[in-house]
């Protein structure tokens, strides 16, 4: 039963322990999805799109139920959020360098759940999700010992920083609201009262003064004053928003809707969504590159990675050899994308390669002690078959 209940926690979908009904019953519709997603999945695959190629550079194992993928802004480092095994190899920790975007560094052990995860601006902490005694953590990145550990609402998922690295920001799925905390000692500054159904994505706009939140349980997303956490007005989405990014100048906010598989965008200043894009079934994270030039999408059921160009919205499905997307990141220089999967416990790479720049050499695809399964009858369900769990 606490599986169950850890599968719920995690991903932020069902408010039930998944059966095969339920399953069926929420699956995106497909009539809209007018692209083929190709077959091949190996090492050195590649797609064009808006002048760029995307590579599929290989990967790395992790632990289980990887969740959430960090990358360091500070560069050189990438953090995976492993949700599948209580107490024990919570985190993977890699190095990245020029000639190798993912080195295994370590594993790093700590009582809990990890579910998600942000890194502090100067790179020296990352701070965490914990399942377990519904927590949030700072950990310090050199000697991996928690600063400090404070109990907010039930269920914690996602975390956003102020520019200043001062203020951090929680939503607790189950209790339905958003918390502030002290980011340098985890002393909680103000919880706001219920806002809605499982509140989840998270993106604080630059100017500091409102917090935008997604309701997974419904189809709005609600603006938070950041100093009361008073709700300031909503938007209407598609169905079960899930996950946000938001531009530089906070103009535009992307959305996750894994109802019809949407990645909608919002103008803030109008306060509605003024753009659809179709993306891959069962879209999960969104990350931006850091030129802002594309949009990067987790594909659950779709074990992909959909890449949308920002000026013309066209699509790219790049199919990776994971079962369930979930995890999205990019690295600082916009070479790189780092993709988790869920049930085939891995990370993966895709290399952007700009015209006129040349690839480096390849890495290894991550070793797979069973066969992947793929199942289109379970692809929507939260838990993994059984080949895929040690």
């Amino acid at each position: 039963m606490r599986r169950s209940l850890l599968f719920i926690a995690a991903t932020g979908l069902l408010v039930a322990s998944p059966g095969p009904a339920q399953a069926r019953h929420r699956q995106p519709r497909h009539r809209h999805h007018h692209h083929h997603q190709p077959a091949a999945r190996h090492v050195g695959w590649s797609t064009h799109l808006g002048g760029q190629t995307f590579r599929i550079w290989g990967g790395r194992r992790t632990g289980i139920m990887p969740k959430g993928v960090v990358a360091s802004p500070r560069g050189g480092w990438v953090y995976v959020t492993n949700f599948g095994r209580t107490h024990g190899r919570n985190l993977t920790v890699y190095r990245s360098t020029p000639k190798n975007p993912l080195e295994t560094l370590r594993t790093v052990d700590y009582p809990g759940d990890a579910i998600e995860g942000v890194t502090s601006p100067d790179g020296r902490t990352l701070y965490t999700t914990n399942y377990y005694g519904f927590l949030v953590q700072a950990l310090d990145t050199r000697t991996w010992k928690i600063r400090w550990s404070q109990k907010v609402g039930r269920f914690p998922k996602m975390l956003a920083l102020s520019a200043d690295g001062r203020t951090l920001f929680v939503t607790s799925w189950e209790s339905g609201t958003v918390s502030r905390l002290d980011a340098a000692t985890g002393r909680i500054e103000r919880t706001s009262r219920r806002i809605g159904r499982h509140p989840r994505g998270l993106s604080l706009h630059p100017d500091q003064k409102t917090l935008y939140v997604a309701l997974t349980g419904g189809r709005y997303v609600v603006a938070l004053d950041t100093r009361t956490l008073k709700e300031r007005y909503r938007i209407r989405t598609g169905r079960l928003p899930r996950h946000t990014a938001i531009t530089r100048d906070g103009s535009r906010l992307y959305v996750t809707c894994i109802r019809r598989s949407l990645l909608q965008v919002i103008d803030t200043r109008r306060r509605r969504v003024i753009r659809t894009v179709f993306v891959d079934v069962g879209p999960r994270t969104v990350a931006l590159s850091h030129d802002e030039r594309f949009a990067y999408v987790a594909a659950y059921a779709g074990h992909a990675l959909t890449v949308v160009d920002l000026r013309t919205y066209k699509t790219k499905t790049i199919p990776l050899n994971i079962v369930k997307g979930s995890g999205v990141a990019v690295s600082p220089d916009d070479r790189y994308i780092y993709v988790t999967g869920w049930c085939s416990k891995d990370l993966w790479v895709i290399e952007r390669l700009a015209p006129g720049v040349a690839p480096g050499p390849l890495g290894r695809p991550p070793h797979q002690r069973r066969r992947l399964i793929r199942d289109p009858k379970t692809a929507h369900r939260l838990d993994c078959p059984r080949d895929h769990r040690r």
